[in-house]
Parts: structure tokens; C-alpha cells; sequence
């Protein structure tokens, strides 16, 4: 090969991987976005640096509407995998994938036609993969080099409607197409914004943790009891999330370091030997009900020790039902029926407490704005603060 050959292929071979950052997916997410702004000028000087006979664009215009097709309906799962992603502390794959990844995983009917469109109008032929391999030829993005991308263009001299009833309409097929992308990009772009806004943030990334440990323990509630000893040693010696763990000197700090980055089966290996080994007699299931937070257990005992407490001077006993009710949503407001088995399992006071049926008849006339409501949790509130108990004192917890 030449020398001016040799750098012909220098500025011409082109790749289409997609690298796994946001940044990079915020970039595509530009050029669909800008391209009824500036696509016309794009396309048409491309289709003269190109060359592309009429023929070859009727061609071209069918593939980029046949791919829409199949774009629109990966589209509609990507809506659907949206609201649980960041909902979920592990995410499987993740030993494969990072997060944008596993985004850019769910479009990949959106991608492979974009990286096909934008191959066709990079400025120059490419070489082969020999040429490449022999002169080390690196690689440049077709997303930075295609004229329909980030690369630097000359608008041509004749305006769109000047050309071919077949050109408009190739470009009437891509306003189309990158319309579509752009939805795509833009949830994409907000899964992994949220992401990271999770991250940065401790209570919210300790939250999601905490909801996952509760939905382990009551999946695995069965195994907790009958695991033995030898198998919990066994997962502490090859468990990567309960590696992690010990890594952290916080809770939230695990939380917002190992957030999405465990997978689903190591993280459930960590809530089995977090179940057999911290017991604080805290029962296996209090942790189904609350996860593994002793703290907030241990206020939910007290309250119900003091319940009698909290109820006003000339309490009456047809009123139970709303006060266990008003209880049970402090508690544990997404299952009431729980949080009156847990109430009537531990309640040992003067009156006779009402069972579930009885309780959730009031979730009508529930206000929790209402002074009866008030009262009731700052009443929780002064019995902590009389409790001499730094631990039912901590309000965070």
C-alpha cells in the first residue's frame, strides 16, 4: 500500500461499537434530536460526496422504514422496562453489562439500523479488516465521523426540493425514523440520569436496598430456616455482594456504592446470611415484613407496648378499629392486613383489639391530615422522647 493510500485509510475506517457511557448516548441522542434542524443540508451533501444512484436511496428508504417498524415495537418494551429499572437494587448481567449497557441491550432494533445509516454516509471508503490489522489502523466512530452525525459538513448549494421525488422522500423516511429515536434516546437518557440521581443519593439508595432485602426474606422464608450453618459459611467465603459489604462502613454507603451493581442471586445469598447472622432477636418474620432495620423493629414493639398511651382520655371502644387502623399505616402502610396480624400478635393492653376485617373498614374515613391522625403520631413522637433510649430517639431511623 502508499503512502497517500495508506492515509486515505487512516482518516476512512470506522467502527460502530457503541461505547457504554452516557455520555456517549447523550450524543446520540443530539444528532436525532438536531436532525429536522439541520438534516436536509446534512443528507443532501452527503448524497453528493456519496454518490448514490436513485436506485440505491429507493432501497435505502425501504430499509429505514421497514426498521421503524421494529423499532416501534421494541419501543414499546423499552416503556414497559422503564418504571422497574431504577426501582430494583440488583439487576442481573451486570457482570457483563454495565447499566447503559443493559439500556442499550433493550434497543438494539433502534441501534443496528442507526449504525447501518450512518456507516452509508461516512465520508470515505473503508478499508478491509487486512489493511487494518497490517498498518494498525485505529478506528473511528461512525458516530463522530458520518456525515449525518457529529462530523463538520458543507451545506449544499441546491435546497432539497431541487432533487429527486426519491431523495425527499428518503428524507421524509429518516425525519420518521429519527423521530422515533429520539423517544427511545430520550427514555433511555432519563433511566440513567435517575440512576445516577439514586446514587448520589443516600436515603434513597438505602430505601431501594431496604425494599429489596424485605421482598428476599419473604421469598426465601422457607430457606432462611431449614439452611444450614456450613452452607451460610460457604456464602459468606464466595458471595461478591456480602464481599462488598464488608467493604462499606455504612449501610447507605453500600447502598449508593453497590447499587445496581450486584446481581440478583448474589444479593440474595447476602440477605440469607445477614438473616441467619444478625439475629438481635429480631424474628425472621419481622425481616420480611421490615427488613433487616432492628431500629425501626424494635420502635414498632415499643409503639405497640405503649399503644394504650396513645389513644385520647376518653377513649371508647368502638373507636379501636381506626386507631389500630391509624397504627398500621404508620407501620406499614402497603399491607394492612400484616401489620394487624403483627399488632394483634403482640398486643397486650387493656382493651380488645379488633381483627383485619373490622380494621380495614376504616380505610374510607382514613385522613391523614385529620387531628385524630396528628395526635396519634406526635404522641409516637413524645413516648419516644420519654423512652430514654438513644436508638427509639433517632428520628432517621
Amino acid at each position: 500500500m502508499k503512502a497517500d493510500q495508506k492515509e486515505k485509510c487512516l482518516q476512512a475506517y470506522y467502527h460502530t461499537d457503541i461505547e457504554p457511557t452516557l455520555d456517549r448516548l447523550n450524543q446520540i441522542k443530539d444528532i436525532v434530536s438536531n436532525f429536522e434542524k439541520n438534516g436536509a443540508n446534512r443528507l443532501t451533501c452527503a448524497l453528493e460526496m456519496k454518490h448514490k444512484d436513485l436506485d440505491e436511496i429507493e432501497k435505502l428508504s425501504e430499509f429505514i422504514a421497514q426498521a421503524r417498524e421494529k423499532m416501534e415495537k421494541e419501543l414499546e418494551r423499552l416503556k414497559k422496562f422503564e418504571p422497574t429499572f431504577n426501582n430494583q437494587f440488583a439487576t442481573d448481567h451486570n457482570n457483563y453489562y454495565n447499566s447503559v449497557s443493559e439500556v442499550l441491550r433493550h434497543i438494539r432494533s433502534h441501534l443496528s439500523p442507526l449504525k447501518i445509516i450512518l456507516k452509508k454516509f461516512c465520508p470515505r471508503k473503508h478499508p478491509t479488516v487486512q489493511e487494518c490489522e497490517t498498518y494498525k489502523i485505529l478506528p473511528k466512530s461512525v458516530i463522530d465521523a458520518s456525515l449525518l452525525g457529529d462530523e463538520i459538513y458543507e451545506a449544499d448549494l441546491f435546497k432539497l426540493d431541487s432533487f429527486p421525488a426519491e431523495v425527499q422522500g428518503l428524507y421524509n423516511e429518516m425525519i420518521k425514523f429519527f423521530k422515533a429515536e429520539k423517544e427511545c434516546m430520550d427514555i433511555c437518557t432519563e433511566i440513567l440520569e435517575e440512576e445516577r440521581d439514586i446514587r448520589k443519593d443516600p436515603i434513597k439508595s438505602k430505601c431501594i436496598l431496604d425494599k429489596y432485602r424485605q421482598n428476599a426474606y419473604k421469598r426465601m422464608e422457607n430457606m432462611i430456616m431449614l439452611i444450614s450453618e456450613d452452607a451460610i459459611e460457604y456464602l459468606k467465603a464466595t458471595t461478591p455482594a456480602y464481599q462488598a459489604y464488608q467493604q462499606y462502613a455504612s449501610e447507605e454507603g453500600f447502598a449508593q456504592g453497590e447499587f445496581h451493581k450486584q446481581n440478583c442471586a448474589s444479593m440474595d445469598h447476602l440477605c440469607l446470611i445477614e438473616a441467619k447472622t444478625e439475629n438481635e432477636d429480631i424474628t425472621i418474620k419481622e425481616k420480611v415484613l421490615w427488613g433487616n432495620n432492628p431500629k425501626t423493629i424494635k420502635k414498632i414493639r415499643y409503639v405497640i407496648s405503649h399503644f394504650d398511651e396513645l389513644l385520647p382520655a376518653r377513649f371508647k371502644h368502638k373507636l379501636m378499629g381506626m386507631y389500630e387502623y391509624i397504627f398500621c399505616q404508620w407501620a406499614l402502610p402497603e399491607n394492612v392486613k400484616q401489620a394487624v396480624d403483627y399488632f394483634l400478635e403482640h398486643y397486650n393492653g387493656i382493651y380488645k383489639p379488633v381483627k383485619y376485617a373490622a380494621v380495614n373498614k376504616h380505610s374510607l374515613g382514613y385522613d391523614k391530615n385529620s387531628k385524630m391522625v396528628k395526635d396519634f403520631t406526635a404522641g409516637i413522637n413524645v413516648i419516644f422522647a420519654n423512652s430514654n433510649n438513644a436508638e427509639l430517639m433517632d428520628f432517621s431511623a
